[in-house]
């Protein structure tokens, strides 16, 4: 039969697998057998040593006894003084070196000795001391072993006969080391005998015994000692080698007996069995080898085939199949390459499905935003995907083998890839780390990349790979956007100021009309009867006037672009302005209730329009939480001392210790959530429809009270009102009332006026109340007409009265005229509301005195004007003196004009 026809089943083949378990066995059965033969050794020498041990112990036992009779008898007859000579041949036979009776002070009474010669006449102390220390009984107990008076090693019995006289006996140890030599067996095995403290008295070592050498730390002795019998190991240091040792004690006396023997000894006998066992585990395995290949060479038959289709198809013959190979002749063989197609056929599709994966990654990688890329540890690419066709990107192949800092854009400092570095000496991940590479013109590409690091099967990083995103657009976009909001804040800047500019205009001719009808009713009241209806009638119409006039003022106020300017200020009387221009515009549904200290000082460094500011928000917010259902807005200014405590109730706040003013904002509205409240003073952070709010007050009000050194906090829950709390610095510094003087203004002598002004009905009004008041005044309304009259007869007019903001020619310019054709012409600058001109800038431009337009008894631009001319007239008197009180002021103003030249300081 051929072998090619022979179908083994699996059967068969565990059958011969079998075989080399059995070699295994084997095996393992040898191993075993040499550790039994050791623990037999070992058993052996046990039995053996505790065996030899045992019988030396019954021979020193029995000569303990000897001695001891003996010892015994001897002292008797010397007690009773009875012959011994007969014993000299038992004492040589037994070791004795002499037997004695000694009195308490070591002398010796008698003695007997095997040696004629012997003469002992007293015990040494040391020995005496020793021996009277042990047992006093009267047995005949024996001693360790001591040194005799010539220092040889000695046992001694003793006992006491009466309080005054003790029995001695000294033993050679002869008979020991006739024991010790006695037993002796392999190359180093002997004995060895200790006395209780483990003291040698027979050893095969001279020195050690000749020195009574102390062993007893060995661990049999130790072992001995405390009255156990057995076998040890240990190390001995006469031999330097580990040994095994049995031992015992002799009774009664506590000698030990130990029988040692190296262990190196035993370990050559069990190597001869060793070698014996593994010489037939070799053949086994011998034999074993031999079959297991001849099996192995039989089945390899079987498997080549499979070996080779398994190549072929590892070398990208996919098509390479078991399935059709006629030479597999085990069944299991066949089920194997059955398996194994079923396998290639799942690989292909799995690369198929691979392939199209690829394919697919490739494709979204080309049209993709981001790409990615591979690095090496030293930053030079290893792989970059395809790049976004924009036309901007350099080729994928153009990366590969450069390092990252050839394709970054003016970055010569290598900034960037030091900074990569860092991560990659870390081997830590990374994520959008802004760079800027050069793009395929030399344009900078604004990107971000991210990174993490590519680990070998070793887990070490063996480079990194990431991702790309080109963030130049989106970066253009957001310029773009910074810009037109820069240009969207411009225009609402620009837009806020026109209204502002529109408000002063408004306000100003307001200003002009108010001023024409309080001017007149203070002109009419006094041609009517005191107390009748026209009077009661004219004072209404004043006193109407005079609220319109605040409103002015607040107007002008709001519309009033200058530098900031701080001073101290009462804070309740800057929040009752704001608030009496704030009533105006809220519902009626919305009561306002103003408290504030009553002799307190609430003095505070501030300007006051930003406080208008501050308060205008605050008002506006509360209107706006309460506009539907209606409420109540309060506000309260009182001061307040901020400690520690209050200061770090609120961390955000920043408050500092010490006193402050508070004002506090308390509306009745539907209030916030935490989360709103969180974020108030963000700027553009707004609750508010887009038409209702920028989001930009509070950020404004903050941004105010942080200026003046404040701090504000806001406290609010949904559906209980909203409360603000602004903490501004106390200072201690008085501030002046200015009192308006209600004393009458003195006349004029008919000085000659020349009053400026192009709203004809105040012109008019001036001159009405500058003629009653004493004075010629001649009126324009024109500059140019004001112009050519002045120079028609320029020694005619005593002084000048003019408006800034006049058609063709505005009041400086029309200064700077008449100054041309009389240089000592004084002149009054009196206008309303200016945005180009103030007393400053008056004085600045020529102009002697500087007023505002004014609306009350005795601050109208007319009576206004008497009081600069009283002044002047006043310090002129001080300058060329021989004024004296009373003069007229016609007198005044007439020495006043005589000065040429002279300017006089804004009133």
């Amino acid at each position: 039969m051929r072998l090619s026809r022979f179908r083994p089943s699996l059967r068969q083949v565990v059958s011969v697998i079998f075989f080399l378990i059995a070699t295994i066995t084997a095996v393992v059965i040898g191993v075993l057998w040499t550790h039994s033969a050791w623990e037999r050794e070992i058993q052996t020498v046990h039995d053996q040593h505790l065996q030899l041990a045992s019988h030396l112990a019954e021979a020193l036992s029995r000569y303990a006894e000897d001695t001891e009779a003996v010892f015994q008898l001897a002292v008797a007859n010397l007690v009773q003084h009875q012959p011994v000579r007969e014993l000299d041949t038992l004492l040589e036979r037994l070791h004795f070196k002499h037997i004695c009776i000694v009195n308490e002070r070591g002398e010796v009474e008698q003695v007997i000795s095997p040696n004629a010669n012997l003469r002992i006449e007293r015990i040494p102390e040391a020995l005496l001391t020793k021996l009277q220390s042990g047992n006093q009984a009267n047995s005949a107990p024996l001693s360790n072993v001591l040194p005799d008076r010539k220092g040889k090693p000695t046992l001694y019995l003793w006992y006491t006969i009466n309080p005054r006289q003790y029995a001695l006996g000294a033993l050679k140890t002869t008979y020991f080391k006739q024991l010790q030599k006695a037993i002796s067996f392999g190359q180093s095995g002997h004995a060895a005998i200790v006395d209780r403290s483990g003291r040698i008295i027979a050893h095969p070592l001279q020195q050690w015994q000749a020195d009574m050498k102390d062993i007893s730390q060995l661990d049999p002795i130790r072992r001995m000692i405390a009255g156990e019998t057995g076998v040890s190991w240990f190390h001995s240091p006469a031999l330097k080698a580990d040994m095994v040792a049995g031992f015992t004690t002799v009774p009664k006396t506590g000698w030990g007996v130990m029988i040692p023997q190296p262990l190196s000894e035993l370990q050559t006998q069990v190597n001869e069995v060793k070698r014996v066992v593994w010489l037939v585990v070799g053949l086994i395995l011998l034999a074993s080898a031999i079959v297991g290949w001849l099996f192995s060479k039989w089945l390899a038959l079987n498997l080549q085939c499979l070996g080779d289709v398994a190549e072929r198809f590892a070398r990208g013959r996919h098509d390479a199949r078991a399935g059709d190979q006629e030479t597999f002749q085990i069944r299991e063989v066949a089920t194997l390459s059955t398996q194994f197609d079923r396998m290639a056929d799942d690989v292909v599709n799995s690369l198929q499905g691979q392939r199209e994966s690829e394919e697919r990654f490739r494709e979204f990688a080309q049209i993709a935003a981001d790409w990615f890329w591979e690095t090496d540890m030293d930053q030079v690419f290893t792989y970059m995907s395809p790049m976004p066709q924009t036309g901007r990107h350099l080729d994928a192949e153009s990366y590969i083998g450069h390092h990252r800092q050839e394709f970054a854009y003016h970055d010569p400092e290598g900034h960037v890839t030091r900074l990569i570095q860092d991560y990659m000496d870390r081997e830590a991940p990374f994520d959008d780390v802004a760079i800027t590479a050069k793009g395929r013109d030399g344009q900078p590409l604004h990107v971000v990349i991210s990174g993490r690091p590519m680990r070998n099967a070793d887990g070490e990083v063996i480079g990194y790979r990431g991702v790309v995103r080109d963030v130049t657009e989106r970066l253009q976009i957001e310029a773009l956007r910074r810009e037109v909001k820069e240009v969207e804040e411009t225009r609402q800047a620009q837009k806020m100021e026109a209204i502002g500019v529109l408000a002063g205009g408004i306000a100003h001719d307001f200003n002009n009309t108010l001023g024409v009808i309080l001017g007149y009713a203070e002109l009419t009241q006094p041609m009517v009867p005191e107390n009748s209806p026209a009077w009661h009638n004219l004072r209404q119409i004043y006193t109407a006037g005079e609220r319109a006039k605040h409103i002015v003022e607040q107007i002008l106020t709001f519309s009033r672009k200058s530098d900031l300017e701080r001073k101290p200020v009462y804070l309740h009387e800057v929040v009752g302005e704001a608030l009496k221009l704030l009533r105006a515009s809220l519902p009626t549904t919305i009561e306002i209730y103003q408290e504030a200290p009553g002799d307190v000082r609430d003095v505070v460094l501030a300007d006051r329009t930003q406080i208008h500011q501050v308060l205008m928000n605050l008002c506006a917010n509360a209107e706006h939480a309460m506009r539907d259902a209606g409420g109540v807005l309060e506000v309260r200014t009182d001061v307040v001392e901020v400690d520690e405590t209050l200061a770090a109730a609120d961390p955000h706040a920043e408050l500092r210790p010490g006193p402050h003013v508070r004002l506090s904002v308390r509306d009745t509205g539907h209030g916030m959530k935490a989360d709103v409240v969180e974020r108030i003073f963000e700027p553009y952070f707004t609750t508010k429809k887009v038409t209702e709010g920028t989001g930009m007050g509070l950020a404004v009000v903050h941004g105010i009270i942080a200026s003046h050194g404040g701090a504000i906090t806001v406290a609010s829950r949904p559906e209980a009102g909203t409360t603000f709390e602004i903490y501004l610095p106390q200072i201690d510094v008085e501030i002046e009332d200015h009192i308006a003087d209600d004393s009458e203004l003195p006349l004029g002598n008919k000085e000659s006026i020349l009053f400026v002004d192009d709203e004809e009905v105040l012109t008019f009004l001036m001159q009405e109340m500058l003629i009653q008041l004493g004075y010629d005044v001649e009126v324009r309304t024109s500059s140019l007409e004001a112009l050519a009259a002045f120079r028609a007869d320029p020694e005619r007019f005593d002084l000048v009265i003019t408006d800034q903001t006049m058609p063709l020619m505005p009041g400086d310019v029309l200064a700077q005229e008449l100054r041309a054709i009389r240089p000592e012409i004084p002149l009054i600058l009196c206008t309303g509301h200016s945005h180009t001109i103030d007393a400053e800038k008056a004085a600045a431009k020529g102009f002697d005195a500087f007023c505002m337009n004014g609306h009350s008894p005795g601050s109208h631009p007319a009576c206004r004007s008497c009081e600069v001319i009283s002044a002047w007239c006043h310090r002129r008197a001080a300058v060329l003196g021989g004024f004296v009180d009373g003069t007229d002021n016609a007198d005044c103003f007439a020495r006043f004009m005589a000065v040429n030249g002279r300017r006089l300081t804004s009133v």
